[in-house]
């Protein structure tokens, strides 16, 4: 069992958590088709550890932290991902996300100057605290969240006047030799969980994962899995939307066969509590890299993306990141990214209609999303298919009605009125209709009478 990052090629430079070690399973092994189903086990009592994160073991740094990009911003045009997602329409009305707040359960999130931080959830990274992020990945994922406009290239986060707590729960520069582990487990990020939701934050983003064998993740992960399972319970009942990335397919993380996953994602598993969110291109196309699941919930822009620098002492926007091993430039992209979406649309959201539970702020996202089509209008790879950010602000969706007037709907020809065969509707139409044509006939009937008689009394008068 690993703990992963879910930043795709954002590796190396930007240090994607490709290792955040838990007890080594093995790699996840296939299950016969009727042998698991995907439903996690039910909750049983357990306490999650409860205060900020805090620095356990003794970990040292492997290699020095991520730093600015000196050269200046890469970015020219306003980033794809937000033309097609529309949400600065939603600035332009007034919903910024001002007076909200995000927990960011990452690598921590480096100071920006279009950042707005709080003091933070506390560090399990011995190095700098909350806010401070040598491996860059929590950083990028706060910036799509919660950046302010950058005036030269137009780059904005979904809520940009929302602030930040950064929670350090990872990271895969530095190791426990005597372990031979990075930081970061299921037991760190349930600290992170219950920490936030005490904290009442708003919206929990968590572009991280622990991907298990199905097995595993059966028979409880060494005992963490169910703190984790009550932290995320715990946070919705507190009406908390909590956000998490669906996992790229890397390590353990392997794509699921359609309806009968062999791969359980946490926390995406514990999916009646979790908005789980998968990749697209700009085509449109779900990502090579996105793992599938029944869990998976919606999708969002995941590839080419564009980000705050998240190097330390950072203050532009760039498209690219140092990711091979020699410091190669490599595109942004992975599930990490498209989930910080999805949870600035949900601030957004709660900023609106602040009386909605999490599950409604859930269902709003789900039910007014650009379908993939399929069976239910959903699959397992993209879920309900990619958010429509103006949608979910604007529509009554079918759980509210009654709860709010209805929107307006447009005004139909009269074809499409009778949406099956009404007898008694149609018999009357009909019936006027040859009323009319009656009387139509009676009338021309009339004018013809009229007409012969005048022309025989004109030839009587004649002779």
């Amino acid at each position: 069992m690993r703990f992963n990052s879910r930043g795709g090629k954002l590796r190396c430079g930007l240090a994607l958590i490709s290792v955040l070690g838990l007890t080594a399973l093995g790699p996840a092994q296939p299950a016969m088709a009727d042998e698991v189903e995907f439903q996690p086990p039910p909750l049983s009592p357990a306490t999650p550890p409860s205060g900020p994160l805090s620095v356990s073991g003794n970990f040292e740094p492997t290699q020095g932290c991520m730093q600015a990009n000196t050269s200046g911003s890469s970015v020219e045009e306003k980033p794809w991902s937000q033309l097609v997602l529309g949400f600065e329409q939603a600035h332009e009305e007034g919903l910024t996300g001002a007076g909200k707040t995000v927990g960011v359960i990452d690598t921590g999130v480096n100071p920006h100057p279009r950042l707005n931080l709080n003091g933070g959830g506390g560090s399990a990274v011995p190095d700098g605290g909350a806010n401070s992020d040598c491996d860059g990945h929590g950083t990028v994922v706060a910036g799509i969240i919660a950046a302010s406009e950058d005036p030269s290239t137009g780059f904005v986060g979904v809520a940009p006047q929302s602030t930040i707590m950064s929670l350090r729960q990872s990271s895969s520069l530095f190791q426990d030799k005597a372990q031979n582990k990075t930081i970061g487990d299921t037991r760190t990020m349930a600290q992170a969980i219950q920490y936030a939701a005490d904290q009442n934050v708003d919206v929990i983003n968590i572009s991280q994962s622990s991907c298990q064998s199905m097995a595993a993740a059966m028979a409880d992960g060494g005992g963490y899995n169910n703190l984790l399972y009550n932290a995320v319970k715990n946070a919705y009942d507190k009406k908390i939307v909590i956000v998490a990335a669906a996992g790229n397919t890397q390590d353990s993380c392997q794509k699921n066969p359609s309806g009968n996953p062999t791969t359980a994602v946490l926390p995406a598993w514990f999916d009646e509590y979790v908005l789980t969110v998968g990749s697209i291109g700009q085509q449109g196309q779900p990502s090579e890299f996105t793992v599938p699941g029944p869990w998976v919930d919606v999708a969002a822009p995941g590839e080419d993306l564009a980000a705050l620098d998240p190097g330390r002492g950072g203050s532009g926007v760039v498209n690219q990141l140092a990711t091979g091993p020699q410091g190669e430039p490599g595109p942004i992209q992975g599930t990490s990214f498209a989930a910080p979406y999805v949870s600035g649309l949900a601030v957004l959201i709660k900023e609106k209609f602040p009386e909605l539970s999490a599950k409604e702020v859930m269902d709003r996202i789900e039910k007014t999303t650009l379908s993939p089509g399929g069976p239910n209008g959903r699959n397992d790879i993209v879920g309900y298919g990619m958010i429509d950010p103006m949608a979910a602000l604007s529509d009554v969706v079918p759980a509210e009605h009654g709860k709010q007037p209805a929107p307006a709907k447009p005004a139909r020809l009269g074809a499409d009125a009778i949406p099956q065969t009404d007898w008694a509707a149609m018999t009357i139409a009909v019936g006027g209709s040859l009323g009319g044509i009656g009387a139509v006939l009676f009338t021309a009937f009339l004018l013809n009478a009229v007409r012969t008689v005048r022309a025989r009394r004109a030839g009587d008068d004649e002779d």
